[in-house]
């Protein structure tokens, strides 16, 4: 192994612990920060609500006042939903149908919170498992899905749970073969990419680390493809 190869292989090594390392430090720093302070602030949220409706209660229309203002500037003046929110707040006082503010008001709350609560579960995944950003359900169709008559499902048919066995055996097969059918060629290139007296060229490591990623990936999504077939499949056969 020429010097040259050496080099290039430690400053590919040192370049990608470093982003690895910088990647890790961000999310620690976003956890420990940013997602301590939306939790905090959906607690604040609910003590908030809780207060309100207290107030709302009690007919105190001063702490009614004030409790709206702080709902105010909580939320994103912004949003449409945010804004209907504070809007709903509003009309306690004097209102007709209290318990029917109520209502509404503690429903655009929990969605509010629950999407906040997606967000944030979402964020502390690694970037390559977070999916896309999780949608804020308006009230509007809340209320649809809410007030829609209650179907009663029927369990899955058999023939679905053969489909989902027929995946758990598939994946399982791709991780066999990658485990036992490539196992014996890697140990020998791993061998020889580690004999010092072999000379390889720079285009032979970069085959050989594509390689390693590519069956490391294969193997990956196998495993995650079982896990879900598998999930599936006891979902299937315990509800019957």
């Amino acid at each position: 192994m020429d010097l040259s190869t050496v080099l290039l292989s430690t400053v590919l090594a040192g370049l990608v612990a470093a982003l690895i390392l910088l990647r890790s430090s961000e999310q620690k720093i976003h956890v420990e920060n940013v997602t301590q302070e939306r939790a905090k602030w959906r607690s604040a949220m609910r003590a908030l609500a809780d207060a309100l409706i207290k107030a709302a209660r009690d007919g105190n229309a001063k702490e009614m006042e004030r409790q709206c203002a702080q709902l105010a500037l909580n939320v994103n003046p912004f949003d449409a939903e945010d804004k209907a929110l504070v809007e709903v707040a509003k009309k306690f006082p004097g209102a007709t149908d209290l318990d029917g503010q109520v209502k509404e008001f503690t429903d655009r709350m929990a969605l509010l919170l629950k999407h906040d609560w997606e967000r944030a579960k979402r964020e502390v995944h690694p970037w390559f498992f977070r999916g896309s950003e999780p949608r804020r359900i308006p009230y509007c169709e809340f209320r649809e899905t809410v007030d829609a008559p209650i179907a009663v499902g029927k369990p899955k048919s058999s023939w679905w749970l053969v489909a989902y066995f027929g995946m758990l055996a598939f994946s399982a097969g791709i991780m066999f073969f990658l485990a036992a059918g490539l196992t014996e060629p890697f140990h020998e290139l791993v061998k020889i990419f580690n004999d010092a007296k072999t000379e390889k060229p720079a285009g032979a490591w970069v085959l050989f680390v594509f390689l390693s990623v590519l069956c490391g990936s294969i193997w990956s999504a196998a495993y995650l493809w079982f896990k879900g077939s598998e999930k599936r499949f006891l979902d299937i056969w315990f509800s019957k």
